[in-house]
């Protein structure tokens, strides 16, 4: 998430800036139960970072009825300034205007892909897409430099929880479909499925998945976790699934018997299904915990 410095540039009441904070505090929570790695990124460190026009950050978190509510932004912000997280040259050479005036956190989130957040204190900011227009710097022939216009640019954007509606599938697949190894899904596990558990063993399989497996099984996964987290066990006994996810028949089922975390075996007979060929990912349901646990990932025995 990229904090989008243009939202804080024109003079409100500070009453107003309360409020506002307030709801961004719930946006920017609301991301961060979509994806446990999410983090919120700002061109200034907290410290100099004005809300509005002489009202800064500090101002404002310092204030008891505001001390819960800055922890949050603060868990959130890991990095700055923006070249923090840029590669090294990226948008070197070209501007993002909006409404005419720079927009560093605009440039940032189009150039990594991100999402722009905002404090809604104007009603132009009350969109899930903005709209900017992008400069780029030229070498000419004669050596010469010359600015041109490289056409406008849509960002996503978020100023309420209202407005990730449109983004949520993208939030929850971000950066899935770039992953190339097994192992990396280990290892961010539980950022992408913080309803999901695993068994020990599933970490080898996982190091073991060919190439074209990677991705087919970090997106069934996703499915399964994005049940998990609308199933209340106590109002139906199953979740409502996102992909063709069954039980194994009766006489199938003893082929998933795995020691479970606590050391006792259990029988993992639901499983979904990934390809190419016939992948397989069994898991049993946690009511307790309101979790599924995974067992085996791989081809169909």
């Amino acid at each position: 998430m990229f904090f989008n410095e243009l939202s804080c540039s024109e003079q409100r009441s500070r009453e107003q800036v309360d409020t506002e904070m307030g709801a961004f505090v719930r946006l920017v929570n609301r991301v961060s139960r979509l994806r446990k790695d999410a983090a919120l990124v700002s061109d200034k460190r907290l410290t100099e970072l004005e809300l509005a026009p002489g009202y800064f950050f500090s101002d404002w978190g310092h204030q008891p009825r505001h001390v819960d509510l800055a922890r949050v932004i603060r868990s959130l912000r890991q990095r700055a300034p923006f070249s923090d997280v840029l590669p090294a040259g990226a948008g070197e050479g070209a501007e993002y205007l909006w409404d005419g005036h720079p927009a560093r956190a605009l440039g940032a989130a189009h150039l990594l892909g991100g999402l722009l957040v905002s404090l809604l204190v104007d009603e132009r900011w009350d969109v899930s897409w903005v709209r900017a227009d992008r400069q780029i710097l030229v070498e000419l022939d004669d050596g010469e430099a010359d600015v041109r216009d490289a056409g406008p640019v849509e960002v996503r954007h978020a100023a309420t929880p209202e407005h990730l509606t449109s983004h949520e599938d993208w939030i929850k697949q971000y950066g899935l479909p770039e992953l190339r190894y097994g192992d990396e899904i280990w290892e961010v596990r539980e950022a992408l499925y913080p309803n999901l558990q695993f068994l020990r063993s599933v970490q080898h399989q996982l190091h073991d998945l060919t190439w074209e497996w990677v991705v087919p099984v970090a997106l069934e996964l996703r499915r399964i976790d994005d049940a998990i987290a609308d199933w209340d066990p106590r109002l139906r006994p199953l979740p409502i699934w996102r992909s063709k996810v069954t039980p194994e028949h009766e006489m199938r089922k003893l082929l998933y018997r795995f020691t479970d975390l606590d050391g006792t075996e259990r029988i993992f007979d639901w499983h979904g299904r990934f390809t190419p060929g016939k992948g397989r990912i069994h898991f049993r349901l946690v009511p307790e915990e309101r979790k599924a646990r995974i067992a085996n990932i791989g081809a169909k025995r």
